[in-house]
């Protein structure tokens, strides 16, 4: 029997359904058993639609995206009411993922930048009628409701996400590795005294050296080994999108002790050289930093209180 199948997407750049699109015939091999019963990306589903289904008649729900607006809230609520298997699918779904960044700034900051105080703006107002209120900090989504699986990246490869479904339809078991980009790198590394990090545009990196070692912020070493080491293999440095191995509770917190390890720099030096180390170090998952818990505790909005990763 087909299982049943949903997908939701909440504030996100929808990536997470492109790289299901992208299996191609692959997907020939597993659609056969299943019966999407909602993904409004593809099929012009309302959201009546997830409401009529009854409580627990999804075999398998996917939620891509974080909650920005209380109606993301309300369809991460439903989607866990009526899944029997929930997935967070992709990083912002597990950790927050780049709109977490906004929580170092106030709600009300955000908004007049937005709708009242961008350059290309000619008519300043900020929208009422007709849309969802805002919430007040991103949490990850695993914080608000109880997920079975997680499935990081931005997005998740296409074989990621073959892997998962054909695990969920068979009943395999499905565990994230604990291993790192470095891991899956291929370029030679050596004991590094990091004198000085330089950006991306500053150079051209020896596309058989650790990046790192050539003083480029990579940061495979304290990334999950889940994506094949894609950007290094590219000669880009690692940016961290995948998130962190299960076994690393805190991304950006290993990032800078390891660092601080590494770097022969004073800390005026490292303060210049990183500008906007939230932005560096917690790429797509300061939502979920220890830092972020404590900024949305002390506001309030803390989901359901319990850290469900």
């Amino acid at each position: 029997m087909a299982k049943r199948v949903a997908f939701a997407q909440l504030s996100s750049c929808w990536g997470c359904d492109q790289a299901l699109v992208d299996l191609h015939f692959r997907l020939l091999d597993v659609l056969p058993d299943l019966e999407v019963v909602y993904w409004p990306a593809v099929v012009d589903y309302k959201l009546s639609d997830l409401k009529s289904l009854p409580d627990g008649s999804v075999h398998l729900g996917f939620v891509e995206g974080s909650c920005r607006t209380k109606e993301d809230v309300h369809i991460l609520e439903l989607m866990r009411e009526k899944s029997r298997l929930l997935v967070a699918w992709g990083s912002c779904s597990c950790y927050g993922g780049v709109q977490g960044l906004a929580n170092t700034w106030p709600l009300a900051q955000l908004v007049q930048r937005k709708f009242i105080k961008t350059e290309t703006v000619t008519d300043s107002r900020v929208p009422e009628e007709n849309v969802p209120g805002f919430v007040e900090y991103i949490i990850p989504n695993t914080d608000r409701v109880r997920f079975d699986i997680i499935l990081p990246g931005c997005p998740p490869t296409s074989d990621n996400v073959y892997d998962a479904v054909v695990a969920l339809l068979t009943g395999r078991p499905f565990d994230l590795p604990d291993t790192t980009v470095c891991d899956e790198c291929p370029r030679e590394r050596k004991e590094k005294r990091i004198k000085e990090f330089k950006r991306t545009y500053q150079g051209r990196p020896d596309p058989e050296k650790c990046l790192l070692d050539q003083g480029y912020l990579c940061l495979g070493f304290a990334t999950i080994g889940f994506c094949g080491a894609q950007c290094p293999k590219a000669n880009m440095p690692c940016k961290g999108c995948f998130g962190p191995p299960p076994s690393i509770r805190d991304h950006g917190a290993k990032i800078i002790s390891a660092l601080g390890a590494i770097a022969d720099m004073s800390p005026e030096e490292l303060e210049n050289a990183f500008p906007d180390p939230v932005g560096s170090f917690y790429f797509t998952d300061y939502a979920a930093s220890y830092i972020a818990k404590v900024s949305a505790g002390n506001s309030g909005d803390k989901g359901d209180g319990e850290d469900r990763r």
